[in-house]
């Protein structure tokens, strides 16, 4: 027996979470969708997903008008609808509950009547209470522009990243990401690593025997070491990018994942282009031949053209996606040469 799941990512991470997903040999994926995916497991297996920000079990699933009128026809039929039940009682399901209702990424008012109605139906199912401020146990009615409806539980709780995360800290569904772009790898360096997410991604979740984080600012390194647990191969240094290849030494690494000024936020002493023309020569001569460079910035063009002179660097992937809303793109970079 299978059951259905449904799970939420960074938009435009689609091809990286289908291949995380085809990687993991448990799987089996029905329909991916722009930052989302809906895929089965065989009852009984689990499966680690750091790659998505959200996850729920799939109660029930039709087609819908994508705007309002359809959401809320799919929800007036749900108390009337062969609704997987038996997966809304298992697990822990605590005292009360809340539905959400949300159309194209956005939560949706829904009438007072048909909501309540999906409330009793949810009520007498479960033997919950209805709590909308703080439930145990959320369920959610969706209606996507693809044209599909879901009526879901959320397995995962919510994740208040401005109370868990420093300002300006990468996601850590962003980081495992970038780190899984690397493909395998023994010895990793992340030269602009900040407040830490990818040293910690990679430290939590990847068997790299060397890590090497950098970073100038040494109030961010302090927080870092702070949060990743100290352990053998793991360094975290106050370092200038721009020393990365010299330090190490050529041919080093394995790969570089990082996530450098974006020339947006932080005062740089140079132009953006020529400040990743002189981070892409470090890389190139930190990498082996084969090695790889995963970068995600927001200065797309600026890396385009500083890439553009970097003959020992080429493309091999770019996604565009949306960090923390904004437009912003992963360029996956291959090391040529021997």
């Amino acid at each position: 027996m299978k059951h259905r799941y449904f799970g939420t990512f960074v938009p435009g991470a689609e091809q990286i979470v289908s291949g995380i997903l085809q990687e993991s040999g448990a799987a089996c994926i029905g329909r991916l969708m722009s930052g989302a995916v809906e895929y089965e497991l065989e009852a009984g297996a689990r499966l680690s997903t750091p790659c998505l920000n959200n996850r729920f079990r799939v109660l029930y699933r039709a087609q819908a008008k994508a705007d309002k009128a359809g959401l809320e026809k799919f929800l007036r039929a749900l108390p009337s609808k062969e609704v997987d039940w038996s997966a809304a009682r298992e697990g822990k399901r605590g005292k009360s509950f809340r539905v959400v209702t949300s159309c194209q990424n956005q939560l949706t008012g829904v009438s007072k009547a048909a909501k309540e109605a999906l409330e009793r139906r949810i009520a007498q199912e479960t033997g919950m209470r209805v709590d909308r401020s703080l439930p145990d146990q959320e369920f959610w009615v969706l209606a996507r522009r693809e044209g599909a409806a879901y009526f879901l539980k959320r397995l995962t709780r919510h994740k208040a990243y401005d109370k868990l995360l420093h300002p300006g800290e990468l996601h850590p569904e962003l980081a495992y990401l970038l780190c899984w772009l690397a493909g395998p790898a023994k010895a990793v360096a992340d030269p602009f690593c900040g407040y830490g997410a990818i040293p910690a991604s990679g430290r939590e979740f990847f068997p790299y025997e060397q890590l090497w984080g950098f970073d100038r600012n040494e109030e961010a390194l302090a927080y870092a070491k702070n949060k990743i647990k100290p352990g053998p191969g793991l360094i975290l240094e106050c370092r200038d990018a721009f020393t990365l290849g010299t330090f190490l030494g050529p041919g080093s690494l394995d790969a570089i994942v990082t996530d450098p000024p974006w020339g947006l936020y932080q005062g740089l002493d140079l132009p953006l282009e020529e400040f990743y023309g002189r981070m892409l020569e470090q890389f190139a001569l930190a990498l082996r031949p084969g090695g790889r460079a995963v970068v995600l910035t927001a200065g797309k063009n600026e890396l385009e053209a500083a890439l553009a002179q970097a003959p020992a660097l080429a493309l091999a992937a770019r996604y565009d996606i949306l960090a923390s809303g904004k437009k912003a793109a992963i360029f996956v970079m291959e090391r040529q040469g021997g």
